[in-house]
């Protein structure tokens, strides 16, 4: 199942059933409520809510606390990951994304009759916007083969000859400080 969104004419397509690795940068998302919270952590404003990319062929996991349903949080997780190859992957020159997730809600949105994904929502606004230089196609996959949801601590160490291409900002050139827990962004 495929459509065209905006004037721009980005292809979206829908994989379902087995993914076949195809031509471009495969990255994952995953959205989650936590059950229960540390009181700790809830009396300084932490939300329950937690959105996830991944992008394995770089080594990144992304994962940020956040307010909003699953399927807000999915969206959340999608637009983040737009947003950071657009602008800290630039000098890949990536053209095509695939991103998989495990959320059917999420992956069948973007099927042609999808309430969630309407021509003059604000979602598709969004993704118009972030998706005019990038074919982005949108696949479901198994939770266990999700790498959005793979600890940390599991996640391989790229080597030191490993050559990611991020451009750098002048943020980037501050020296480290330490700040206080953010409590998360808001949807």
């Amino acid at each position: 199942m495929s459509y065209t969104s905006g004037e721009t004419g980005t292809c979206l397509a829908v994989t379902l059933g087995m993914l076949k690795p195809e031509a471009g940068l495969i990255c994952y998302t995953a959205a989650v409520h936590n059950l229960s919270l540390d009181p700790f952590l809830e009396r300084f404003g932490f939300t329950r809510g937690l959105t996830i990319f991944a992008i394995p062929a770089y080594g990144i996991l992304f994962r940020c606390r956040a307010q909003g349903s699953l399927i807000d949080l999915e969206f959340a997780a999608l637009f983040g990951l737009l947003k950071f190859v657009k602008a800290r992957l630039t000098k890949a020159r990536i053209s095509v994304l695939n991103v998989h997730s495990s959320n059917p809600q999420f992956v069948f949105c973007f099927t042609a009759d999808s309430p969630l994904l309407t021509p003059d929502s604000h979602r598709r606004r969004l993704l118009a916007e972030h998706t005019r230089r990038i074919q982005l196609s949108v696949g479901l996959v198994e939770r266990s083969k999700n790498k959005a949801w793979i600890p940390a601590s599991d996640y391989p160490s790229l080597v030191d000859s490993a050559a990611i291409g991020f451009d750098r900002d002048g943020e980037d050139e501050k020296k480290p400080s330490f700040l206080p827990f953010q409590t998360g962004i808001a949807l």
